[in-house]
């Protein structure tokens, strides 16, 4: 093996250093193919629209090779087209609204200011509700009334044609956009349908892979599941985007959506089954014996979809096993022969009620993957006339909501103040950017990582502009002469923002860029209408950072405390909430956990990092086992003392972070176990009996997670307080 050379010359340094700044800059001398068509396809596509804008003699047409920017996305074509879409919804709400505001306070200046500022900040309350881009088409509609309504200040009599024309300049770039991404889509709806395909294979075999090895007792399987959520939520999201691209002919996204939300069951069942044996020390060789066919046939079923071939004989042989599970608890409950002692036989009898517990676990285990797999054959073999539909709302964050309304409003209101103190004639300008400003600031779920980086694209972007607008654009005389010199600029933007690592920095500058350079028909932008262009939007882009970073601003620690306690009140008021669907709150809560755990990215502490990861766990475990309790109290099987104990269960969770009622409540769980156990050695009636043995297994999840995860689950417990232990 070679011995390592360290670096001692300074000539050596300096070219290693040379050597890493130049290859800071490959995405720009050597891009990957796709980066170069996607940023080749949005210069064009801003090309067009700037183009037809000059040919109709527009008053602005910077706009228009704006929208395009905005719009541009490099992951896929169907987030472009859909935040094409919904920018043009955005902007005919935006217009409706400026026009009336206009229009109802003629004469009332302040009032006009406030409530303009009102709307864009209700329009960001409601944007941050939401998820995708009708999240962005809140928000823009938003700040386009801003920019309509401030921009009509001196001349009100004109804000219809104003409107039209704001109106106009988007649907024109959402047009060239959509037309020349056309040219460029080379079978998009069979890639698509692969790559949907392709995520729903990972999900399908990392969830395999993972139930197969805590059935095997592997404990670093329930740790390793985080990354698989955290992979299936994205994937989730993305659903949404490779059906607009497949042209929505079919049901494969819904099916999709169940199956990833089934996922979700299936891996909350296997962590619980997980648990109940690492509890139940006491068993008999049956449930080991069993776990090893379950395995061989889990191994073949993966083996026979990664081959993509039909899998429907695995399926059937691992349902067997399913019911096999069933079989074995009622042969169970028929005396068999013992020779042993008295005290050997209790023992035994215990091993044989552990040993349906768990089989009753791993039957509802292998029933929930039953589902996965329909709906994944489904989603990868449409069929016709299927009239499937899934749709489920997301968890909605309201404290984030009203915190991003605030900033919004304030920011809006102090570049009022500063308009009418200085009587800046950009003054109204600067106000509507403010508004889009933080309008797009709030769709970040990090603002503050968002902010520095929006400011030096707009700086990249300012001067850039400069130099193009004094040095090159006054010898152009015919737009292909245009489109030349502002062809490398465009494409170096472009490129940035197929690169991860300049996204932010790429996508302002991308944007600007048309604005700073003020493109008009036979009109050249003189020094100070440039630095009054420039400065405005280097006013509003400040306000708004300022307002992120005075008004609430962003902190780790704070924001996954708050998703802890949602996740907890969330799981406190499920005992009693209306009916819900098992795999829907499921899926919510893995939401929340994902959300959560990119939280912890900023601290070093893995006692933190664990205890975050197995609580939020531990959440779902319970939360699926409440719902079951539910079903059951529900449901006329169980005589009436056992959902009596039952709901005695349910109230405490209701309550156990009150007044420091928390281990009350693992006590009372513990004794509801041991009642049960009793109460189910005297019962007659087998379907009493089956029942029973669920709700036991119910319980013990329940009270196991709440025993080992305190430290995330009680809130009066010191890490609340600090997160640090001795």
């Amino acid at each position: 093996m070679a011995s390592f050379q360290p670096v001692t010359s300074w000539m050596e340094k300096h070219l290693l250093l040379r050597k890493d700044f130049i290859k800071s800059f490959e995405w720009i001398y050597a891009p990957s193919s796709s980066a170069f068509l996607f940023a080749l396809r949005t210069t064009i596509a801003s090309f067009l629209a700037l183009a037809i804008a000059l040919w109709l003699q527009m008053d602005s047409p910077k706009w228009a090779p704006m929208t395009v920017w905005v719009c541009a996305r490099n992951t896929s074509r169907g987030e472009t087209i859909s935040k094409a879409y919904w920018r043009a919804v955005g902007t005919v709400f935006g217009v409706i609204a400026a026009i009336f505001f206009v229009a109802v306070f003629p004469q009332q200046a302040w009032l006009f200011d406030l409530t303009v500022s009102l709307f864009v900040a209700i329009c960001v309350w409601f944007g941050t509700c939401m998820q995708s881009f009708k999240a962005y088409a809140m928000v823009l509609a938003g700040y386009t009334c801003a920019i309509i309504a401030f921009g009509s200040v001196n001349n009100p009599d004109g804000i219809f044609m104003l409107a039209m024309s704001r109106g106009t300049y988007i649907l024109l770039g959402v047009f060239a956009d959509s037309f020349v991404g056309r040219i460029f889509d080379f079978n998009l709806d069979s890639n698509a349908r692969k790559e949907l395909n392709d995520n729903l294979l990972f999900a399908i075999k990392g969830t395999l892979h993972s139930i197969s090895k805590m059935i095997s007792g592997d404990e670093k399987a329930i740790v390793s599941s985080q990354e698989l959520f955290t992979s299936i939520v994205n994937f989730n999201n993305l659903i949404e985007f490779r059906q607009i691209e497949m042209n929505g002919h079919d049901h494969t996204g819904d099916h999709a959506h169940a199956a990833l939300f089934s996922v979700t069951a299936v891996l909350s069942r296997g962590m619980g089954l997980a648990t109940q044996m690492s509890h139940f020390k006491n068993l008999t060789h049956d449930f080991e014996k069993f776990i090893p066919f379950v395995q061989d046939r889990l191994d073949k079923l993966i083996n026979r979809i990664e081959q993509e071939q039909d899998f429907k004989h695995e399926q059937r042989r691992l349902n067997k096993l399913r019911w096999e599970c069933r079989q074995y608890i009622t042969d169970s409950f028929y005396e068999k022969k013992y020779s042993g002692s008295i005290e050997d036989y209790e023992k035994y009898k215990e091993a044989i009620f552990n040993d349906r517990i768990l089989f009753r676990t791993l039957s509802e285990l292998l029933g929930e993957l039953q589902v996965t797999l329909d709906e994944y054959y489904k989603s990868t073999h449409p069929i016709s006339n299927d009239h499937f539909k899934f749709h489920v709302n997301p968890p909605l964050n309201y404290d984030l909501a009203w915190k991003n309304g605030i900033r919004t409003l304030m920011a809006m209101l102090a570049a009022c103040i500063m308009w009418y103190i200085t009587g800046w004639d950009k003054g109204g300008t600067t106000v509507a950017l403010v508004g889009m400003g933080c309008a797009r600031f709030c769709l970040f779920e990090n603002p503050s990582a968002v902010t520095w980086g929006w400011l030096k694209g707009s700086l990249w972007a300012l001067f850039v502009g400069w130099t193009l607008t004094f040095y090159f654009i006054p010898s152009v005389t015919s737009i292909e002469m245009l489109c030349a010199v502002l062809f490398i600029p465009t494409m170096i933007g472009g490129l940035g923002i197929a690169y991860p690592k300049t996204l932010g920095v790429s996508a302002s500058y991308a944007s600007y860029l048309p604005y700073m350079i003020g493109l008009d028909n036979g009109v050249r932008l003189d020094e100070i209408s440039f630095f009054n262009n420039s400065l405005s939007l280097f006013m509003g882009i400040i306000f708004s950072i300022v307002s992120f970073k005075i008004f609430y601003p962003y902190s780790p620690l704070k924001t996954r405390l708050h998703m802890r306690q949602t996740l907890l009140k969330r799981l406190r008021s499920l005992p009693t909430a209306l009916k819900r669907n098992p795999r829907i709150w499921l899926f919510q809560t893995t939401e929340l956990l994902v959300t959560m755990m990119r939280q912890l990215n900023t601290t070093q502490n893995t006692k933190v990092v664990q205890a975050y990861h197995f609580g939020a766990l531990a959440v779902m475990m319970i939360g699926l086992n409440i719902l079951r309790l539910r079903s059951m109290i529900a449901q006329d099987i169980v005589t009436d003392d056992i959902k009596i104990l039952l709901k005695i269960v349910l109230r405490r969770i209701t309550r156990f972070n009150m007044h420091g009622s928390y281990g009350r409540t693992v006590v009372m769980a513990h004794n509801v176990i041991r009642r049960l156990r009793k109460r189910e050695k005297t019962e007659k009636n087998l379907a009493v009996r089956m029942e029973m043995i669920a709700a036991i297994s119910c319980l013990t999840i329940i009270a196991d997670s709440l025993e080992k995860n305190a430290s995330f689950l009680d809130v009066n417990h010191y890490f609340l307080l600090n997160e640090k232990w001795d």
